[in-house]
């Protein structure tokens, strides 16, 4: 539905009126508790479908290469010894975390044979946005107060502190530790700082000091830090004083194609029921999961949606027509959680887009007219304004994702070459999302902003 919807003053107004949530299948009950006594008639192990699973090695798909290369550089922590720091590039749903939640697991459960205690910590770097977070959570995720006596509180004291009581915590119950990064290129600089130094990046400065924990704080224990990102050029971005620390390898995840994306998930049929499944809806869950760049994590959550589009309807079998209908709730899923993700002024921009889309006739614009239409949605509610090569470079990380699409074209003689941008998603549902945003909510999308919107880019 369009936004030129009467009486839609604002972006919050707008996402609580058509509601972004994807639709409800269960029907209603005469005594809705019911279902807690009904056996369930689809899943035999519902665990086996869950994101944060770790499988057996058999059930982990044309990886071995990549399990041998970690494990080899986290060998030398079930000896106590410090393992080579390592970066994990690839796109999502690689099997980036898998293999190395996997691997780390493993190696745990070898220096518990060798009396070796080995921490191991995995940080998910895009729910915590900043060092201090991350290391708040790392320091928590350690700690075991009642052996160490120490508190880790949620804020009220200066980052330097966070760390010293990590590196108590370290030294008091471990003799290596191994720290997962997961998302680590989300710890971008803050939205309102223009042009940040490399070495003043959280990233940067996270790795610096745990890569510089023996040499820098006395920490007797050992750390080995991997990294994980979906940027194949992560590593480019990092200080050179950080290289020189952490000096990673760097260990590519190519994408799985449409017959290993059938094999993982024939692996986990055994989260089913017996003769539950017809025949094409592994072959169907594959193929719409290779249509977006081969992710293992969208075909194993589209394959237990599925499953619970089946149950919510009462079904005997799970069919094509419910993973066709759980592929459309998935992609309004899917959006959800990358926007939730995204830091405020990529929400800001791509508000813009997304109404410059739905105001005019056009579907790509130009560059210079989405900032316009940023820099009024960021004056408006008080947001500090960036400069226009600093938010493209936001935007460049949504092209990664299949939200926008970026060109570079040319109108011929009168404007030369220019930065093209275009939506890949339902302009609509990215704003509903936006729209969730406490802050971004208060975006104007009255009579007089979209006369403006309209001035820009034409009817």
């Amino acid at each position: 539905m369009p936004l030129h919807a009467e009486g839609t003053g604002t972006l919050g107004e707008y996402a609580a009126e058509h509601g972004a949530v994807a639709h409800s299948r269960s029907k209603s009950r005469d005594d809705p508790l019911s279902v807690l006594d009904e056996e369930d008639r689809i899943f035999a192990n519902e665990d086996l479908l869950r994101i944060d699973h770790v499988p057996d090695q058999n059930k982990i798909v044309g990886r071995n290469n990549q399990i041998e290369t970690v494990a080899r550089r986290l060998k030398p922590t079930i000896t106590g010894g410090t393992g080579k720091g390592t970066l994990l590039l690839g796109k999502s749903g690689s099997g980036k975390t898998l293999v190395t939640r996997y691997v780390s697991r493993e190696v745990v459960g070898r220096g518990l044979e060798n009396d070796v205690r080995i921490g191991r910590a995995v940080i998910d770097c895009a729910q915590r946005r900043s060092e201090v977070q991350t290391v708040i959570h790392l320091a928590k995720s350690l700690n075991e107060p009642e052996k160490t006596g120490i508190t880790i509180p949620h804020s009220g004291i200066a980052t330097g502190a966070y760390y010293d009581r990590l590196w108590s915590v370290i030294d008091e119950l471990y003799d290596a530790i191994i720290v997962v990064l997961d998302e680590i290129d989300r710890l971008a600089p803050p939205d309102d700082v223009e042009n940040v130094p490399p070495e003043e990046a959280d990233d940067s400065k996270l790795l610096m000091q745990l890569s510089r924990a023996g040499e820098e704080n006395d920490v007797d224990a050992s750390i080995t830090v991997i990294g994980i990102s979906n940027d194949l050029k992560y590593g480019d971005r990092l200080d050179t004083r950080v290289e020189s620390s952490f000096s990673p390898d760097e260990i590519v995840f190519p994408a799985y194609d449409a017959n290993q994306l059938g094999d993982i998930l024939e692996r986990r049929r055994d989260a089913y029921r017996e003769n539950v499944l017809t025949d094409d809806v592994i072959p169907l869950c594959s193929a719409f999961s290779a249509q977006e760049h081969g992710d293992a994590r969208r075909a194993i959550d589209l394959f237990r949606l599925a499953g619970e589009v089946a149950r919510d309807n009462d079904a005997a079998q799970v069919t094509e027509s419910h993973v066709r209908v759980a592929n459309d709730d998935a992609e309004v899923t899917r959006i959800q959680d990358l926007i939730r993700g995204c830091p405020t002024q990529a929400k800001i921009a791509i508000a813009a887009l997304a109404t410059m889309d739905e105001f005019s006739e056009r579907s790509a614009f130009k560059a210079t007219e989405m900032y316009r239409v940023y820099r009024a949605f960021a004056e408006a509610i008080d947001a500090n304004v960036l400069g226009k090569k600093r938010i493209t470079d936001q935007l460049r990380e949504y092209e990664t994702l299949k939200i926008i699409n970026m060109t570079r074209t040319s109108d011929g003689y009168r404007e030369g070459t220019y930065l093209q941008l275009s939506l890949l998603d339902d302009s609509s549902l990215l704003l509903q999302t936006i729209g969730l945003d406490e802050r971004c909510a208060n975006i104007p999308i009255d009579g007089r902003m979209r006369q403006h919107i309209v001035s820009i880019v034409g009817s």
